[in-house]
Formats: structure tokens, sequence, C-alpha cells
């Protein structure tokens, strides 16, 4: 079971690395432009695998934890936190922030609350591992990235987009980390 959960979660980190390395090969202006990932969303040329960067994990993690729900210490808050991230990638894929002004509260208030949402459950993966070293400093690796990532949110140049990969390796890392300390590698049957 471990490895299914470990799996999905792989696989989404690297659709989003994928997704993401297209992106800048076919605009790599976007790197210094200081709109974070999202700015690859407001283009023709990068808007599929921008889309793909950001669907994909939402899938795959949605699927991590809605597998490993049912081993955590509060499977209903799992499914939920999963049904939430899952959301709000969604949401941050449908607003392109360039449409209006509305898309862009819309699209900048779904980023953060992914963000936050990624932060409060890897604080409560925190404490289900007991305190577990490698987790806390995952937990303190994703804190760091966000307070740089808040840092860059308002100049016009920076490096957004640098915090944001750097926030969502240690958020991919920490969940790799925790769920297996409380997925099992088996299910045994019942007959």
């Amino acid at each position: 079971m471990t490895r299914k959960v470990v799996g999905n979660l792989i696989l989404g980190q690297a659709v989003l690395y994928v997704g993401l390395f297209m992106c800048v090969a076919l605009k790599p202006d976007g790197l210094g432009a200081n709109d974070g990932i999202s700015y690859y969303g407001i283009f023709r040329q990068t808007v599929v695998p921008y889309a793909i960067a950001i669907l994909g994990p939402g899938y795959f993690i949605w699927t991590a934890l809605r597998t490993a729900a049912p081993f955590a210490p509060a499977p209903v808050y799992v499914r939920r936190m999963a049904n939430c991230l899952a959301a709000m990638s969604v949401l941050v894929v449908l607003t392109p922030y360039s449409a209006n002004l509305v898309f862009d509260w819309v699209h900048t208030l779904a980023g953060t609350f992914l963000f936050v949402l990624q932060l409060v459950l890897g604080l409560r993966m925190l404490g289900w591992s007991g305190g577990d070293g490698w987790t806390a400093g995952l937990l303190l690796a994703q804190f760091l990235s966000g307070v740089f990532c808040a840092v860059y949110v308002l100049p016009k140049h920076g490096f957004l987009l640098q915090g944001q990969v750097a926030f969502q390796i240690a958020f991919g890392a920490l969940l790799v980390r925790t769920t297996r300390l409380f997925v099992p590698e088996t299910v045994a049957q019942t007959t």
C-alpha cells in the first residue's frame, strides 16, 4: 500500500517538474518575470504544459491522500484536505490572472489557499509523525520557501517561481516521508 501512495506522490512531483521544464523551455523569460508558476498560464504556447504541471500533481496528490486516508489518524481530515487541494489546483488553472481583475483576485486567493493548506497539512503530518526530525526539517523548508515567496510576490522582478518550486519540493518530500510512517506496506486480506 505504501508503494502505491508514494508512487502517486512521486508521479505528481514528476508531472509538476516536467510540465514546468516544458514551460521554461518554451518561454524562459518566466524565470525572472516574478509572476511565479502562474506566468505560464497566460500564454498560448505554455498554457497546456502549465495546466499539466498544476492539474497533474493535483490529481496524483488527491489520489495518494485518498488512498492513505484510512490509515491516517484522522481519515476524514485527510480526505477533505485532498479534495480542497485538488479544488484549489483546478481553480488556479481556470483563472488566469491576466484575464481581468476578478480572475486576478480569485487566482491569487486560490493560490494562497493552496499554499496555506499545504502548510497546514504539513504541520498536521508533523504532529502525526510524533515530531519526526525529517518531517520537521521539510516543514521548516516549506515555511522558509513560503516566506521567500511572500518577499518576492510584490516586486516586478525576482525569484517567485524559484521559491514556489522549493516550496513544492519540500511539500512533496514531506508527504512521501510522512505517508511512509503511517501507511502500511501491505494491507492484510480478510477472508
